[in-house]
């Protein structure tokens, strides 16, 4: 035999078997890509100041938060992106800054722009691993060769050393190994480099690569390789080989060494998790177990990592991200697995400790199990009643004496077990009074001190039994009638039996005296039933009911006090109850552990996120063993643990702010018109736009181990008075905020009270919009003082202006008084002159025809008929005038030949014009124009325009009469007299108005009459007198009328057609 056999023959004959033999004391939470892990493989795993785990993987790098996994990977859309995924490595330096080795160069992130960024001046190769020294520059490996990057300078240097491991030892210095199995030592300062050999060269050449490097203290050293594991001296260069017990005659590849606790260190392989203890010198080894979903999830493993709490991370191949909590560890774990040292089933129905060594499992889909509280072995008892000595799977009742063990079950009566042989010795089908109808559902089993045997069964004729030994036969206890459910047994200090029923009933009996009573706890009428019966340490009676919550019943036996879902419980559905040597009452229910204060009623309660193995607890299956351990049974296996432990404080985790979304949108420091300055895990002030007042703040308190326990609350300060609390949320959101300033703070706690964080706050401040900032505020006083002057100024210029207009009122009333009293006096003295002048014109007419043979005297005659008629004239139109201005002038529009009237009134006063030299010329169209006018009215307005176009002449008037378009007509008179001024061409249309220039006698009443009847007619009369010696009058009237005004009343007619 060769040395190199005897060494490999040493190494296998100091392993031994693996830990699956004493049941599995380490358990596992796994994380794959189904929690959002970029991909299965980790290769790195490590955690920054903040609190955040960061894991590498062969597709990319995540940051996990307890809750979810944010993912850095090779995005050509991502700023600052990886460029590529295989991660190889990661460390934080001194600044808080990331460095993370790829398959193709280093990069580093920064946390607080969360920006990636390459080390190009580094080689773009594989890089195997580094290590950051004391003064913060990075030793790496890339393509297992040595580089060197100062931090401060920015430069990179070549060691040109080829090594395969590089680790940093506990003086500052490094640790490197190479392919061959030589160790080196590098002083980090001087650079200065020895060597040694560390693994036997009798190794073959292709196995002796060092593979990892762990400082154990600063002589002492772990090394591995690709065979195995040694310790090595630095001192003494002696070594010493640790024995990895592998599944083939092969060695051991060891990838990575961390220390979990002292002394005990966690290795990883090829071959699973060794788990090695230093000073007993004693290895564990934990495997892939099929089926196990506590066991590590892959035998090959890459990575481990110890974090802040003491907790252990371990990265596998294939199998994820797998997560070690030593306060979840606190509840140890016994269930079903398809291996042997395992439960039978997973419904536990009734737990008992014989107070020695052994407990005794009944399951109802498994049969019977022994456990050996000391070596964790399990048997499980055969659970075929057609074998000799077998057992039924469905075991509802256990309890037992000495050596004997009383089994109740489902349908099938009772069976008593020597416990030293393992087997059954006597069974009872049914369960019955000779003489009676029994029942074969044995549910509750109870020994008392005097080591009687008490039996309830269930069914049409169950009852409460008490067994006799000597007989083997059973007596039944009269007081409770057949047909009833026993669900459980008590006896009490005072030795009074206890057993609880359905519809919130308890019955006691003394077996004694036998006296009985009944109590209700609550209305008949409800169906929970009674399922578990404790007496504490103060003699109260506790009495945990399906669907009623739990009851406690003075010691007294008077006072009675109800616990429910309003009293904190999670459940008002509950099961087995114990009590610990630390006065808590333990209770299983539907809904997670609960533990009650027995002093202070405070109400705990644990869950599956605490690590229990389901929260849905059963039936019965409590025990309290003498060591004063606890085991709860539930419907998928047992758990065991001491009350002490599970109270101890544990490290409160830092809060963070996670995430921030605006409108349902993630944003970053990196993104456009992102409010974040920094990333929001290191921002502390926010200031938000008017745009993005509808917001949400994610939080986490990174505790890993309890992660979905924890318990928020939060608050914004300037907004909300009470805090918020939130088991499940951790966002807090906001809608439609008003601008201003605000806090938001948040804190969590364990919810078992384990632990109470640090409050973390975040001042927010939202702006106005535009309209209400500090600047709009400026501008609105501004304007409103502005305002404010302008109606002031306005007020005054409407007050003067109002005061003018006041005083043109006054004067014009006066005016239209003086007005008035002048038509006043006009028609009443037009009244008064009529008659008389009509008297003279008579008479006149009367001489002038007998006048002929007196040519003088009827010259004179003629003169004085003349402006006789003159004035009769003169006194109509005054009298037409003062109607039209009192709006009694009745029209009359009646078919009027236009250019016949306008040529007999133009011939009438050709003499006249031919007195004074003017030269009278008068236009007519070729076509007859026919109007509908008021034939007087008509006349009325032609003659005053052509009386004072001769009249004002010098030389010439021309009339002309056309017809226009839109069915109206228009006369036009124009001469040569002297021109209106503008300022008094529309005053000499009102009445008794007559410019200070004119030479001609008049009464100024002409023209205002010719415009009213005109605008009786609908039409228009205008004056335009531009040139000196041109002035033109035109009048414009209708061809129809739609309405004809009588004297006295208005009448519609129709329009005529022409």
């Amino acid at each position: 035999m060769n040395r190199t056999l005897l060494f490999y023959l040493m190494t296998l004959w100091v392993c031994f078997a693996p830990s699956s033999t004493k049941g599995q004391p380490y358990y596992f939470k796994h994380y794959e890509t189904d929690d959002g892990l970029v991909n299965n493989s980790v290769n790195a795993i490590t955690q920054d100041h903040n609190g955040f785990m960061w894991i590498g993987t062969r597709g990319g790098l995540n940051r996990f938060d307890g809750y979810t996994f944010k993912a850095f990977s090779n995005q050509i859309s991502q700023r600052g992106n990886l460029w590529n995924n295989f991660i190889t490595a990661i460390a934080e330096d001194k600044k808080g800054m990331l460095w993370i080795g790829t398959g193709k160069g280093l990069f580093m992130y920064n946390p607080f722009t969360e920006i990636l960024t390459p080390l190009l001046i580094g080689p773009q190769v594989y890089i195997n691993g580094f290590v950051i020294d004391d003064r913060d520059n990075l030793w790496l490996l890339g393509q297992n060769r040595l580089y060197l990057y100062n931090q401060r300078s920015k430069q990179i240097e070549d060691l040109k050393i080829h090594v395969s491991r590089i680790a940093k030892n506990f003086d500052g210095n490094l640790l490197l190994g190479n392919y061959d199995g030589m160790l080196f030592r590098c002083d980090t300062r001087t650079k200065a480099v020895t060597q040694t050999r560390a693994i036997d060269p009798r190794v073959a050449p292709n196995l002796r690569a060092i593979t990892e490097i762990y400082p154990i203290n600063q002589e002492v050293v772990f090394i591995g390789y690709k065979q195995g594991l040694i310790t090595y001296n630095l001192q003494t260069r002696e070594t010493k080989s640790i024995p990895l017990k592998s599944d083939t005659d092969n060695g051991v590849l060891v990838r990575d060494i961390c220390l979990s606790k002292e002394n005990e260190y966690w290795i990883a392989t090829e071959n699973g998790l060794y788990i090695y203890d230093l000073k007993k010198d004693s290895l564990i080894r934990l495997t892939k177990r099929q089926g196990d979903p506590y066991a590590i999830s892959d035998n090959s493993i890459y990575s481990l990592f110890k974090d802040k709490v003491g907790d252990m991370w371990v990265g596998t191949y294939f199998g994820g991200l797998n997560y070690h909590s030593q306060q979840n560890a606190r509840f140890e774990k016994f269930y079903p697995i398809p291996m042997k040292n395992s439960l039978s089933g997973n419904a536990i129905s009734e737990v008992w400790d014989d107070h020695s060594r052994f407990l005794y499992i009944g399951t109802e889909d498994g049969g019977l199990n022994r456990l050996d509280k000391k070596t964790k072995k399990i048997i499980n008892y055969t659970a075929d009643p057609k074998h000799n000595g077998g057992f039924y799977s469905n075991i509802h009742s256990l309890a037992g004496f000495g050596n004997q063990l009383f089994l109740g079950s489902y349908f099938h009566g009772m069976q008593i077990m020597d416990r030293k042989k393992g087997r059954v010795t006597d069974i009872f089908k049914v369960i019955n009074e000779p003489g009676e109808h029994g029942s074969d559902f044995v549910l509750s089993i109870c020994s008392t001190r005097d080591k009687s045997l008490i039996v309830g069964t269930t069914g049409d004729h169950g009852g409460l039994y008490r067994y006799i030994s000597k007989k083997k036969a059973f007596s039944r206890f009269k007081q409770i009638p057949l047909g009833s459910t026993i669900y459980h047994i008590l006896e009490d200090h005072q030795g009074k039996l206890w057993a609880g029923l359905k519809s919130q009933t308890a019955v006691y009996i003394d077996p004694q005296t036998g006296q009985y009573g009944k109590m209700v706890f609550g209305d008949p009428a409800n169906e929970a039933s009674v399922h578990y019966i404790l007496e504490d340490s103060s003699h109260a009676l506790w009495f945990s009911t399906v669907g009623a919550g739990l009851m406690r019943l003075a010691p007294d036996r008077k006072t009675l006090k109800k616990f429910t879902i309003k009293q904190g419980l999670p459940s008002d559905v509950l099961f087995g109850m114990l009590e610990d040597d630390k006065k808590q009452l333990w209770v299983g229910s539907s809904n997670g552990l609960v533990c009650l204060d027995l002093r202070t009623e405070k109400i705990k309660v644990y869950t599956q996120a605490n690590g229990l193995i389901t929260n849905q607890f059963n039936f019965n299956s409590a025990c309290k063993s003498i060591d004063g351990k606890l085991y709860f049974g539930s419907v998928k296996g047992l758990i065991a643990f001491d009350p002490g432990k599970l109270h101890q404080r544990d490290p409160a985790p830092e809060i963070s702010f996670t995430s921030l979304q605006i409108n349902n949108s993630e944003v970053s420091a990196a993104g456009p018109n992102s409010p974040l300055r920094h990333a929001i895990t290191h921002t502390d002030t926010l200031i938000l736009g008017p745009e993005q007042r509808n917001f949400s703040i994610e939080f986490a308190s990174l505790n890993f181990s309890s992660a979905k326990a924890t318990r928020y609350q939060y608050r914004m300060r300037g907004l909300d008075r009470a805090w918020s609390y939130s088991n499940t949320n951790r966002k807090a959101y906001f809608t439609d905020l008003s601008p201003g300033r605000y806090t938001l703070t948040v804190k969590a706690s364990s919810n078992v009270g384990t632990w109470v964080s640090k409050e973390r706050s975040l001042y927010i401040e939202v702006l106005p919009p535009f309209w209400r900032s500090e600047v709009a505020y400026l501008l609105y006083v501004f304007f409103t003082c502005l305002i404010i002057y302008l109606i002031f100024h306005q007020y005054h210029t409407f007050q003067k202006k109002r005061n003018l207009a006041e005083l043109k009122l006054f004067e014009h009333q006066k005016q239209k008084e003086i007005y008035q009293a002048k038509i006043e006096f006009f028609t009443h003295i037009a009244h008064e002159i009529q008659t008389p002048l009509t008297l003279i014109s008579v008479p006149v007419t009367r001489v002038l025809k007998q006048a002929d043979d007196y040519p003088a005297l009827k010259k004179s005659l003629l003169m004085i008929g003349k402006y006789t008629n003159r004035l009769v004239d003169l006194t109509h139109q005054l009298l037409d005038f003062r109607q039209t201005e009192k709006e009694e002038f009745g029209l009359n529009f009646v078919n009027v030949d236009i250019n016949q009237l306008i040529g007999e009134l133009v011939e009438s006063y050709h003499d006249l014009a031919l007195e004074d030299n003017i030269s009278l010329k008068f236009e007519l169209p070729e076509e007859t124009i026919i109007a509908f006018v008021d034939r007087e009215a008509f006349i009325k307005i032609c003659s005053n325009l052509i009386s004072n176009a001769v009249k004002y002449a010098r030389c010439k008037v021309n009339i002309t009469l056309c017809a226009l378009a839109q069915n109206q007509f228009s006369l036009i008179l124009e001469n040569d007299g002297k021109a209106i001024p503008d300022e008094y061409q529309e005053k000499i249309f009102q009445p008794f108005f007559r410019l200070k220039t004119t030479e001609k006698a008049g009464t100024g009443i002409g023209l205002s009459l010719a415009r009213s009847l005109t605008e009786l007619h609908s039409g228009t009369l205008i004056l335009s007198s531009g040139k000196t010696d041109q002035i033109i009058f035109v009048l414009t009237l209708p061809l129809h009328q739609q309405h004809e005004f009588n004297l006295s009343t208005w009448k519609n007619i129709y329009p005529h057609e022409q």
